[in-house]
């Protein structure tokens, strides 16, 4: 007998613009040579129906570049599935996000912003923190979940207060996560306060 309260997390590209430095991706020397692709609608759709809930949080890649996204947002409405989406990519246009946060509204959106939003890039490089606020900002007004992720880094364990009361001013969600991905003792991004270091 299925299981129909099951979540599945998918990863559902190979594809990110950023270069996080201790992300999954930053094993490859090439892009290219990151496995897997883009799933399709029908891959997609075979899945999706086991699942009640679904978790786009990629492991080696950011959501919002699989092509068929926002369909797949559109067939989770239809199919009354509930979900997730984590993301801190931003090189789609506005436009974009507000065509997803109208597809289905019933989504949460995670938003990877690591510190205040001029700060983030320090570790998500190229990411445009200060357009990705604007998007967090629009997703709230159009009565989207967002919840903004806050690792803390050495560069931005100072700014936790600042960027708290900035996601309470906006109606996002604010939830500090501490990582343990560290180098070693010496690791640049390690913060200096040992309570936030996992």
């Amino acid at each position: 007998m299925l299981n129909f309260n099951l979540k599945c997390n998918l990863d559902i590209s190979n594809f990110c613009t950023l270069k996080c430095p201790r992300c999954q991706r930053a094993r490859w020397n090439d892009p290219k040579d990151i496995p897997g692709g883009h799933m399709t609608v029908d891959q997609f759709k075979k899945i999706v129906s086991y699942f009640r809930y679904i978790h786009f949080c990629g492991q080696v890649s950011d959501p919002i570049f699989n092509p068929h996204f926002i369909e797949f947002l559109t067939i989770c409405k239809e199919m009354n599935k509930r979900g997730t989406i984590h993301t801190a990519a931003s090189q789609r246009p506005y436009s974009w996000y507000e065509r997803a946060f109208d597809a289905n509204s019933h989504m949460r959106w995670v938003f990877g912003l690591d510190g205040l939003p001029e700060e983030s890039c320090l570790y998500r490089i190229n990411q445009d923190g200060e357009k990705l606020f604007e998007v967090m900002k629009t997703g709230a007004k159009m009565g989207v979940r967002i919840e903004w992720q806050y690792i803390v880094f050495s560069y931005n364990e100072d700014h936790i207060d600042e960027a708290n009361e900035m996601a309470k001013a906006n109606n996002i969600e604010f939830v500090v996560n501490y990582s343990g991905r560290w180098k070693d003792e010496d690791d640049p991004y390690k913060p200096r306060n040992p309570e936030f270091s996992a």
